[in-house]
């Protein structure tokens, strides 16, 4: 199994394992050097009081040195069968005296430290030895002179136990990371019961239950948890978003289709070709409103604020949105007989939106207006900064055409609401896509009148990019 795809029981536990066996290895290297640091103290002792003995024995004859080497000093170094011992008694100035004349000399280095008994590890015989050297005078009535003792014994009782020391310690290491071991596998299979009561739950939950998870769980999956609930409520929000439309399309658009269907089927069996021109002017203009409806319901969905969750917004140049919707209405406002037009802010005007929207919100509201206005009105789109707060810019639809009596202010902007002497275009949602619309850029839709009482104003002001206020 792959690293990142390891359980996560697994993947502490490895966590664990491998600085613990680090650990262990460390600790068990300075156990060893311990344990024969340890047990060459010990053994180094009955080297020392061996060498004493031979020491005290030596004696100055004739100015000849002589040794009478007790049987006792090398009794008390061979406790163990498998160790061998050896002497060797010399003048300071290195003549042999007695014992075994090969043995390694005292090295270089020790030499000046002769003073007191030094120890040395060396090799005889293809055997490594423990040597333990000192020095004494001995004198007579005559002269004095100096001589050395080294006494040597094999190492393998102290090797032998280092390492059982070591294997002891070993073993209580292995045993202890063995029973972390256990403890960590075990534990955490009881810290993440939480998560498989968890997973259960949701198991249990219809494919349309959304509601937020609101279980205990161990305090490190609580921001997983959070980022769940958070991705559950956008996905409610756009399946929401995806009903909605769904209804309003299945109950918009079945009285539009069956005209259609009606004026065609008339079409096919009426045979005088001016009756015929009138169905198929007819079917032209029901397949217009009926595209424009469907247009209608997908600006709606897509503008609702819970239908762009997540989407970021971009600095948009305000103004040149105005100028260039504003200028794509012209045609259609001369096909009316209207008067369109622009007044306001000629350079940058920057905010932080969506181009997109922004675009739809202005062209519902020019689009509401020539629909609704009679011929010779005139629509005047402006954009200017508020009179009262520099860091905001104002974006407002006016025109004079028969305004909307006060019973209806309080509903257009409701999803299909139509004023009843509207034009035969509307189909009750682009007012409300202003609406959503407004809301998702944190703003509302004013509707106010004219101080001369006729028409309507439709505005929207805008906070201004940092760097534009």
């Amino acid at each position: 199994m792959k690293w990142r795809n390891a359980s996560l029981r697994r993947r502490l536990l490895i966590w664990l394992l491998i600085p613990l066996l680090l650990i262990s290895s460390l600790m068990l290297f300075e156990v060893r050097s311990n344990a024969v640091h340890s047990a060459n103290q010990a053994f180094d002792r009955a080297l020392l009081s061996s060498a004493l003995a031979i020491a005290d024995r030596v004696v100055l004859i004739g100015g000849q040195i002589e040794v009478d080497v007790p049987y006792v000093a090398l009794e008390m170094l061979t406790s163990s069968a498998q160790d061998r011992v050896f002497y060797q008694v010399s003048t300071a100035q290195g003549e042999f005296i007695t014992g075994y004349e090969e043995l390694p000399p005292v090295p270089e280095e020790l030499m000046p430290l002769l003073e007191e008994p030094v120890f040395y590890d060396a090799e005889y015989n293809g055997e490594r030895v423990r040597i333990g050297a000192l020095s004494r005078y001995v004198a007579s009535a005559r002269m004095a002179t100096r001589f050395h003792v080294l006494v040597a014994e094999t190492t393998g009782t102290r090797e032998s136990l280092s390492e059982d020391i070591l294997a002891r310690a070993a073993v209580r290491q292995f045993g202890l990371i063995l029973i972390a071991a256990l403890i960590v596998w075990f534990g955490i299979g009881q810290g993440l019961k939480p998560l498989a009561r968890l997973e259960e739950a949701l198991n249990r939950r219809s494919p349309s239950d959304l509601r937020p998870i609101l279980h205990d769980v161990p305090t490190e999956v609580r921001h997983l948890v959070g980022a769940i609930n958070h991705l559950l409520k956008r996905l409610e929000n756009t399946l929401s978003t995806m009903q909605r439309f769904t209804a309003d399309a299945a109950h918009q658009l079945r009285t539009p289709l069956a005209a259609l269907r009606t004026q065609a089927e008339l079409g096919l069996r009426e045979k005088d070709p001016e009756k015929l021109h009138d169905v198929m002017e007819k079917l032209a203009a029901s397949t217009r409103q009926t595209s424009h409806l469907a247009n209608q319901l997908l600006t709606s969905a897509r503008s609702a604020p819970e239908g762009l969750a997540g989407r970021p917004f971009a600095r948009i140049d305000l103004g040149e949105i105005t100028r260039t919707v504003t200028g794509s209405k012209v045609p259609a406002a001369i096909e009316r007989g209207i008067d369109l037009g622009y007044e306001g802010l000629d350079g940058e005007a920057l905010i932080m939106g969506d181009a997109t929207l922004i675009e739809e919100l202005l062209k519902n509201l020019i689009h509401n207006a020539l629909t609704y206005c009679p011929e010779g009105s005139s629509v005047t789109v402006r954009l200017m900064p508020e009179a009262d707060n520099t860091s905001f810019v104002k974006l407002a639809v006016e025109d004079d055409g028969p305004g909307i009596a006060l019973e209806h202010r309080k509903h257009v902007f409701e999803r299909f609401y139509r004023v009843s002497d509207g034009g035969e275009d509307g189909c009750g949602l682009g007012l409300s896509i202003v609406r959503e619309i407004a809301l998702r850029h944190d703003t509302r839709i004013r509707l106010d009148e004219p101080e001369d009482h006729s028409g309507a104003i439709f505005s929207v002001r805008f906070r201004l990019a940092p760097n534009q206020a």
